[in-house]
């Protein structure tokens, strides 16, 4: 483990002193939480613990395929009690904000667990847990799980190169967004080594949308408001069309994204209100502008260029509360092209 970092050869040394681990990660959640789950759950079977995946949100369609290779159940009162008296150690992955665990939260209290986290994200670095591995700098938390099993010496399985793959990619837009870098592509260039393919789990995690969640997103895109000059786009999804559709929050995923391509826009918000009273609000930037603090002042959190926070409230009790700090931040901003070259 020569290398390792402080933080990362006190993760070894809590997976050292415990046998018996249960995994969970934030709600709805991605194929970042979800891969990072099932690549370290499947390691730490590798080296003969026992391992239960539970989580507060149901495993969305498009990567249901990863519950092949390691089960992943939903929160039940019942079952969460059950899972945390029978686990001697608790480990989160991709979110250090101890909220976004769900209904699991209370549950770390009344059964005093000790707690490791592993996360990316920024907006809470300083983490929950006894151990916490938090690395803003890395594109996906499984590229810190990666690493994690590299230093360990551990075989990479196609299993586990699978899982890895798809926490890597979802959280890299198929390694599009800014914070792909080079550590993530030779990641990739070494899971590709493991027998997978990549053609394959592409298809398994996009192809899975429904003709109502398409239907859904028309809806939804065209009610976009352009806002500030041109700089901010906002979209709102009701209840309603959830219900329409038979959709939940999470099939919103990838809905936030499309107006980042309209020209000149620096910032996109969309409120979708998943069920009456209980508004997600997801926020995107093109670049230049950093909204984490938006939604960490708030409860949530997320990246500089993408955060997200569950509000109590309508959707307009949402606008009334985001969009007075995005007009701010925008307004500060200086114009598109100024630059300080003489």
């Amino acid at each position: 483990m020569t290398g390792a970092t402080p933080e990362r050869r006190a993760f070894h040394e809590f997976l050292a002193r415990h046998r018996r681990f249960l995994l969970t990660t934030h709600i709805n959640p991605d194929g970042d939480g979800l891969g990072s789950e099932v690549a370290l759950a499947l390691w730490l079977r590798a080296s003969g613990r026992e391992v239960a995946v539970l989580n507060d949100s149901p495993v969305p369609a498009a990567f249901e395929f990863l519950t092949a290779l390691q089960a992943i159940q939903q929160f039940e009162p019942a079952l969460a009690e059950q899972r945390f008296e029978q686990a001697d150690a608790l480990i989160v992955l991709d979110t250090s904000n101890r909220q976004r665990v769900g209904r699991l939260s209370p549950l770390f209290d009344r059964h005093v667990i000790p707690i490791a986290v592993v996360d990316h994200h920024v907006s809470h670095a300083t983490g929950f847990g006894q151990v916490n591995v938090i690395e803003p700098e890395a594109s996906a938390t499984g590229e810190i799980v990666y690493d994690l099993i590299r230093e360990a010496g551990t075989p990479i399985t196609r299993e586990i190169a699978e899982a890895l793959y798809v926490a890597l990619i979802t959280d890299t837009g198929s390694f599009r967004f800014s914070n792909t870098d080079s550590h993530a592509h030779r990641m990739a260039a070494d899971l590709l080594g493991h027998g997978l393919d990549p053609q394959r789990l592409h298809i398994q995690v996009s192809a899975h949308a429904s003709a109502g969640r398409l239907r859904f997103f028309g809806e939804v895109l065209t009610r976009l408001e352009i806002l500030e000059e041109g700089r901010l786009a906002v979209l709102e999804a009701a209840p309603e069309q959830f219900e329409r559709h038979g959709l939940v929050g999470a099939d919103t995923d990838g809905l936030v994204d499309m107006p980042r391509s309209i020209a000149g826009l620096e910032v996109v918000a969309l409120f979708s209100e998943v069920e009456p009273g209980k508004v997600k609000v997801s926020l995107r930037s093109t670049g230049r502008v950093a909204i984490d603090q938006v939604c960490t002042r708030l409860g949530g959190g997320g990246h500089p260029h993408a955060a997200g926070v569950m509000l109590r409230g309508t959707r307009a009790d949402a606008r009334a509360r985001i969009l007075p700090e995005l007009h701010k931040i925008l307004a500060a901003l200086e114009p598109a092209g100024r630059g300080s070259a003489a």
